[in-house]
């Protein structure tokens, strides 16, 4: 797919000043203001991430004083106290580190985690009656609850009262909880609306230990340390996908040094199974690794080991549920692919007939319809549990705001993803009429449609997406922080960049970009392509996976590139490697 490289412009008096005042190179300067960060108290805050610092208070956050009094309350009276996750990997890790501080401070608690398949989304009538039977009289919604008006009016009639821990899109009328703790809302001050359900979580264990201070509940006792949390918070935050910027990245940064060293079962098992060895853990390795199997558990089968397993007494009950965790990811794997083939066949097929509509047929190559700006596929027995994953995958590929459903007896369950310019919720919003069910944020949803109304749906959402976006939006774009010569590049460049660390959504690993490479040697393997490269004197190694055109990175030829810079560590010795992005001949040649 052709990109669009846009290369970032920096003012020179801000470059100039973040450096003298954060006393930092010009180029990490550079990158800080691209990343938005202008002001030097801004960009310090950034750089440092203290949690004793830089974290915001809870009680700025709307609802958090209701809440945690509520809490404290329950406590004080032994009541039962459930804490009701949503089945997704934030959810089901919020939740475990609110049941195991609840736990750690004398509380009664037990936890109910819906199943994907049987439940549904959010909080249900019949979880609430049982919840109900057992004696519980205070429902904690982690990762849901905000659309969940009726249910919680149902629970509120049967004694219970629900505080919402939710980061969803807030609807028109709240649900009538005792507490609503969402930074969505119009009356919240907190200054940071991208917490994923895990932080939400967090931070209302912070609102509630400094109730329980107030309270001298601790008197006699030591102060529960909630740095231990964050091993499982963080977990649940990089996995999610929300930005990690803000209030995500202090909990991340500090998050990342605990999960390495965790001594948590359930932790430990996790990491067993991923195969991630002792020692420092990194993002990518959350989010590839422990992630998917975090998530599989929802998406597969039953969210609900999760919390099991990270709440687990002993080792070999942990490692027991993390196999069953790593057996349901690899048959998440198998699914999502077959699911994926179909969906590409689907789209290949009405390719090639608008292809033979206009007289040109080629079945050994096809190209999405040029006029076409979003992609809604559906079939029959489509497992809801891979749908979300096969929708980014196509909006990789195509770049497309996109909706995948899968049917079952003409009730249809999807999910949606979204592009740069096309907030998902507002369109399927001006979708409601022949929706059942949606929700979501602003690139990621998910809906329930009749199967009667997926082709009026379809075209409508075509309608919405023309509407908001331009040609020029369905061209990726990538946003390159700067451009280096070979010189500049070598391991003192890669420590530099330390200090920007963790990388994620919303604070990307830095794009270079180089022109007039010469490549000297190549050399392909299974997935992709090793290189010599060689630019203005200097010589450095490269790796490209998975390119769809690499016809023109031969040897001899003379390219421009965009890449990021790696260290590679081989046989006690490090070196640094060019992981390409994408690349262009030169226009000298």
């Amino acid at each position: 797919m052709q990109r669009r490289w846009v290369l970032g412009e920096v003012d020179g008096g801000v470059l100039s000043l973040l450096s003298e005042r954060l006393k930092v190179p010009p180029l990490v300067a550079r990158i800080l203001a691209l990343r938005g960060l202008k002001e030097p108290e801004a960009a310090q805050r950034f750089l440092s991430s203290s949690l004793r610092s830089d974290l915001p208070s809870p009680f700025l956050m709307a609802g958090m004083g209701q809440a945690a009094e509520r809490l404290v309350r329950a406590l004080e009276r032994k009541e039962l106290i459930c804490v009701w996750g949503d089945y997704d990997v934030d959810g089901t890790t919020g939740a475990a580190a609110l049941v195991l501080f609840l736990k750690e401070v004398g509380g009664q608690v037990v936890y109910y985690v819906p199943h994907r398949i049987d439940e549904g989304y959010g909080l249900n009538p019949e979880g609430l009656k049982r919840l109900s039977s057992q004696g519980v009289r205070l429902v904690v919604s982690v990762d849901c609850g905000i659309s969940n008006y009726e249910e919680v009016e149902l629970a509120q009639n049967m004694g219970i009262d629900v505080v919402i821990v939710d980061h969803h899109e807030v609807p028109q009328n709240l649900p009538p909880a005792f507490a609503i703790i969402n930074p969505h809302q119009a009356d919240c001050s907190f200054p940071d609306k991208g917490l994923s359900g895990a932080g939400l979580a967090f931070y209302l264990i912070i609102g509630l230990r400094a109730k329980l201070r107030e309270t001298g509940w601790f008197e006699g006792s030591e102060t529960p340390d909630i740095r231990r949390y964050l091993d499982i918070v963080t977990l649940g935050t990089i996995a999610d996908m929300v930005p990690l910027t803000g209030v995500n990245r202090i909990l991340a940064r500090r998050g990342l040094v605990e999960l390495g060293s965790s001594t948590r079962l359930g932790i430990v098992a996790l990491k067993e199974v991923a195969r991630i060895p002792p020692g420092e853990v990194a993002v990518g390795q959350v989010a590839f690794q422990l992630g998917p199997r975090i998530n599989a558990a929802g998406r597969m089968d039953a969210g609900l080991k999760v919390v099991e397993m990270l709440t687990a007494g002993s080792y070999d009950e942990a490692l027991g549920i993390a196999q069953e965790l790593d057996e349901h990811n690899r048959e998440r794997q198998a699914m999502e692919a077959r699911v994926l083939d179909e969906a590409l066949s689907q789209l290949k097929t009405e390719a090639r007939i608008q292809d033979s509509e206009s007289g040109i047929l080629n079945t050994d190559s096809w190209m999405l319809d040029s006029d076409r700006y979003s992609i809604v596929l559906g079939q029959e027995g489509w497992h809801a549990g891979v749908l979300g994953i096969v929708a980014s995958r196509i909006v990789e590929r195509f770049h497309r705001p996109t909706v995948v459903i899968g049917f079952n007896a003409g009730e249809g369950k999807g999910s949606a993803r979204s592009i740069r310019g096309f907030h998902m919720v507002e369109g399927l919003t001006r979708c409601a009429g022949v929706l059942e069910k949606f929700g979501g944020h602003e690139y990621a949803g998910g809906l329930s449609i009749k199967q009667e109304k997926f082709a009026l749906f379809s075209s409508r959402f075509e309608e919405i997406v023309r509407d908001c976006l331009t040609p020029e939006d369905l061209i990726p774009v990538l946003e390159v922080d700067a451009p280096l010569e070979f010189s500049e590049i070598g391991l003192p460049l890669l420590r530099q960049l330390e200090a920007l660390k963790p990388f994620g959504i919303g604070n990307p690993e830095p794009l270079f970009m180089t022109r007039a490479v010469e490549i000297s040697e190549r050399r392909d393997f299974n997935g992709g392509c090793r290189f010599r490269l060689r630019q203005g004197g200097k010589s450095l190694g490269g790796v490209a996976f998975k390119l769809s055109d690499a016809s023109s990175l031969f040897v001899g030829a003379k390219v421009d590139l965009v890449y990021r810079v790696n260290e590679n560590q081989w046989n006690g010795t490090s070196a640094v490697e060019l992981r390409i992005v994408d690349s262009r001949p030169s226009p000298a040649e």
